[in-house]
């Protein structure tokens, strides 16, 4: 088997040929020999191999003592607030918005949260490679704890949020995935009016995949939206942390330009002095940030990265292109729901609508991110654009950013799939669909 599962953040893989029982049973033979924990809680998303692989990790675990809290389908976000809340380290078997046919692992420790190569994650890599991947694997039925405290949670959310009662009527789609009952919870709490799209968490994903960026993800909610009821749309990924808005009129709004809205709308009028973007996310943000009085870092994409940059600089609100909104008071968790209450808190303030709130943000065109196979050619790949565009701007801080006065890009290799990944925006389309043209011929000679 090879390590080729372990990723900067996660381990993630194909079932059954990447990850698979005896694979989970084996890290969690390793997981113990590294971390020694007396105590883990596990939750996960609704994936098919859930249910299975919750018991062979659950079973190599318990086999050295360790008691196991059975946390049952839940969102990501919770499994983090969890670990931080009960000081017990924390597995979530998910992944993510990939496919139906993966798998993996997200864990949280107690002391460190997120845990990423840098915090751990190497040291697993490094132990499973030594477990023998021949040995005989007895996966003897775990003895649980079942505990799910997801009213607790989200009295924990409310409390974080301002979200005061709101006229704001929702349509949201959950992809058949693990977070739905945790959002309902919370806008019923609220009397919000919603309606809900794919609850049922369904590890077939029937109605479309849960990647809520995808254009197939995003039809069912914008019809819903287009019946005029509904003044706000989402949809959320497979496991909660990931999500997409859509206008009152259905269209998909661009985090850049939501996260310029937060900015000036809900950050600012709290004092927030620092926030946090990674660099595929659109530069209005610069531009928002600078105009408000607020110190913007600015970060390599993945999670883990926006967390210690975060904790780092003591940022309120880290936001990345993918759709994943962090906050400092949710122990530097993204999560789609808190995400979703601050949206809600503005538009009850502002008594706009969200397209009109965005306006003054969308002086750039943003193309649809670009995704294509990734063939191993990083060095010449990026030598070759550089001196291509070398009257721009450059950084190499995640891939290859070009900063043009008309228009921008960033490359980069994705941290979970094996693909490219373009972002590009300038103030004219045609000359921005021009420069996309151009890097794809590279990127697919």
């Amino acid at each position: 088997m090879s390590s080729s599962i372990f990723h900067e953040y996660d381990i993630r893989g194909r079932y059954p040929g990447e990850v698979n029982e005896t694979i989970f049973y084996r890290l969690g033979e390793a997981y113990w020999q590294v971390f020694k924990p007396k105590k883990i809680a596990i939750g996960r998303d609704s994936r098919l191999s859930g249910e299975t692989l919750f018991l062979y990790l659950a079973s190599s675990l318990q086999k050295h003592k360790v008691k196991i809290i059975d946390l049952g389908r839940v969102s990501t976000p919770f499994c983090l607030w969890y670990s931080q809340k009960y000081k017990v380290d924390t597995f979530a078997i998910t992944a993510s918005h990939n496919p139906k046919d993966e798998n993996g692992l997200k864990i949280f420790s107690a002391k460190k949260g997120i845990v990423d190569k840098a915090s751990g994650l190497k040291k697993l890599e490094a132990k499973y490679k030594n477990t023998n991947p021949g040995s005989t694997v007895i996966m003897t039925r775990p003895i649980v704890r079942k505990y799910s405290p997801v009213a607790e949670y989200i009295d924990f959310i409310l409390k974080k949020i301002s979200s005061p009662r709101s006229k704001t009527r929702i349509a949201l789609d959950f992809s058949h995935g693990s977070a739905g009952r945790e959002f309902v919870l919370a806008l019923e709490k609220l009397k919000i009016d919603f309606a809900t799209l794919n609850e049922t968490p369904n590890g077939n994903f029937p109605a479309h995949g849960p990647n809520p960026l995808a254009l197939e993800s995003q039809k069912g909610i914008r019809v819903l939206i287009k019946s005029g009821r509904f003044n706000l749309g989402v949809v959320v990924d497979g496991d909660g942390d990931r999500i997409l808005f859509l206008d009152e009129k259905g269209e998909a709004v661009d985090p850049g330009h939501l996260f310029s809205l937060m900015i000036d709308r809900y950050l600012v009028p709290r004092r927030v002095k620092v926030v946090v973007k990674n660099i595929a996310l659109a530069r209005v943000v610069d531009e928002t940030a600078k105009s408000a009085g607020v110190k913007l870092d600015v970060v390599p994409v993945g999670r883990t990265k926006m967390q210690v940059a975060m904790k780092k600089v003591k940022a309120a609100m880290g936001v990345e292109k993918s759709g994943h909104y962090f906050f400092k008071d949710l122990y530097y968790g993204d999560n789609a729901l808190a995400a979703l209450l601050t949206v809600v808190t503005i538009l009850t303030k502002e008594k706009k609508s969200l397209s009109k709130l965005l306006e003054p943000y969308r002086g750039y065109v943003i193309l649809p991110e670009v995704n294509l196979p990734f063939e191993g050619r990083v060095d010449s790949v990026i030598g070759h654009l550089k001196e291509k565009y070398r009257d721009g701007k450059v950084s190499e801080l995640d891939g290859l950013t070009v900063e043009h006065p008309n228009w921008r890009f960033n490359l980069r290799r994705s941290n979970t799939e094996n693909l490219w990944r373009l972002n590009l925006e300038g103030k004219n389309r045609e000359e921005v669909n021009k420069l996309r043209e151009e890097i794809e011929t590279i990127l697919t000679q």
